[in-house]
């Protein structure tokens, strides 16, 4: 606790001030990274691809491999560093959509930074004061602060294994002034309350905070006019933990103080700022299990230009979910989970959609249609075939569903897209 309260200065600070000190700062971390990697990490010792030498430019990061997640599925304990007892350690478990689970260890120092940081998060909506009440709901319990008990950065946690009516009911008794959770479940929270309980929320509701799933513009629209309130997003993963944070005018900053973020093309090199590309992260103060150039899995660009409020960090945008959430057609073509959610942002007379893919390769698309009268439900699934099969170039086995809604998992999120497909 106090070293959380102690790094708190720093991290507010350190989002301000010129760029070039902060890529002085950030080759700096990534040096006695490397240096620890080298000397404490199995993994990077045994591999000669990891320079003896100190970098001398962040640009020569591009010249180490890139780390893909299955290789530190399968040999995940020669990550961690020499000495590490995990019992010391913050440890999580992921599976993302893979179902593959796997080991994650965050060093206690480097965890508490984090930790430290997300009071910058909370600041920068220019929303948020340290006696907001706050309703958090989760698949998990966070750690509570000590400050809690004096009333300050109080969180209600609120189990989103839990049924919806339940979640309602102590949302409502709460009467919290931020509202945290996954997009999907919250629109599900969304559709349960009728117009007095809406009016009754919003008497002390003042944002919305989402996280863990890719928050598209119809789920940002609908939360927000739903809400009454504006949203702001976080990316995050169990390997890196916070990735960015949304200030209140939009920009979405990398927390570049702690993880150094590359957006890569297919053949692993950097693209311009503005080109889409796969997300590459570092994370610089992590000494338990650190991972070099880690291979997250989604899509996104770096925003060129600098923020309206001022910050130095740099702002990025996700364009795509996980790299796994895909459909694989006949002749090996993919459509990618933005497709699926561009038909419910955009396709007339849907509300959402989400979809599945069988053994042998048929597509599902289950869609929840915004009219349920029966003619204009048929020619909405029609229309979405076509659509679906234009984008493809073609034909494909599919067949297009009506749904009530989007299913989700056990700790809360939404299911959009599942194959259980191995390919050819």
């Amino acid at each position: 606790m106090l070293r959380e309260a102690w790094y708190v200065a720093p991290t507010l600070l350190r989002q301000y001030g010129g760029e070039m000190g902060l890529r002085r700062l950030q080759l700096r971390q990534l040096n006695r990274l490397l240096a620890f990697c080298r000397g404490r990490v199995p993994y990077y010792r045994a591999d000669p691809r990891y320079p003896d030498r100190p970098l001398r430019s962040l640009e020569e990061l591009t010249t180490l491999p890139i780390l893909a997640k299955q290789v530190v599925r399968e040999r995940g304990d020669q990550f961690v560093a020499d000495g590490v007892d995990p019992r010391r350690c913050v440890v999580f478990h992921t599976s993302g959509t893979t179902g593959q689970r796997m080991r994650v260890l965050h060093d206690p120092a480097s965890y508490e930074y984090m930790r430290a940081g997300n009071f910058r998060r909370f600041f920068s909506t220019g929303r948020y004061t340290p006696t907001s009440r706050l309703t958090n709901i989760r698949f998990f319990q966070p750690p509570r602060r000590a400050l809690e008990r004096v009333g300050l950065f109080r969180q209600h946690f609120v189990s989103s294994e839990r049924p919806i009516a339940e979640v309602k009911g102590e949302l409502l008794g709460n009467r919290p002034h931020v509202l945290m959770g996954y997009p999907t479940h919250l629109r599900e929270l969304l559709r349960s309350f009728n117009e007095d309980e809406r009016r009754q929320l919003r008497r002390t509701l003042r944002m919305v905070m989402t996280d863990s799933e890719l928050l598209a513009p119809s789920s940002r629209k609908a939360l927000t006019e739903g809400f009454g309130v504006p949203v702001f997003d976080e990316y995050g993963a169990w390997e890196l933990l916070n990735v960015y944070y949304e200030c209140r005018h939009g920009g979405r900053h990398v927390a570049e103080d702690r993880v150094l973020v590359e957006i890569v093309g297919d053949d692993g090199d950097p693209v311009p700022d503005g080109t889409e590309g796969w997300v590459v992260a570092t994370h610089l103060r992590e000494r338990a299990m650190p991972l070099v150039r880690y291979w997250l899995g989604d899509a996104g660009l770096i925003e060129p230009g600098r923020c309206p409020c001022g910050r130095r960090f740099r702002t990025m945008r996700l364009t795509k979910g996980r790299e796994n959430d895909n459909v694989t057609l006949p002749g090996g073509k993919r459509l990618w989970s933005q497709t699926f959610l561009g038909i419910a942002e955009r396709h007339p007379g849907v509300a959402e959609c989400f979809v599945r893919q069988d053994r042998d390769g048929s597509i599902r698309v289950h869609v929840v249609p915004a009219d349920r009268s029966a003619d204009g439900t048929a020619a909405v699934l029609d229309s979405v075939r076509g659509h679906l099969f234009e984008v493809a170039g073609g034909p494909f086995p599919l067949q297009v569903l009506v749904a009530d809604r989007v299913p989700l998992t056990v700790g809360g999120k939404g299911r959009f897209v599942e194959s259980d497909y191995a390919g050819p």
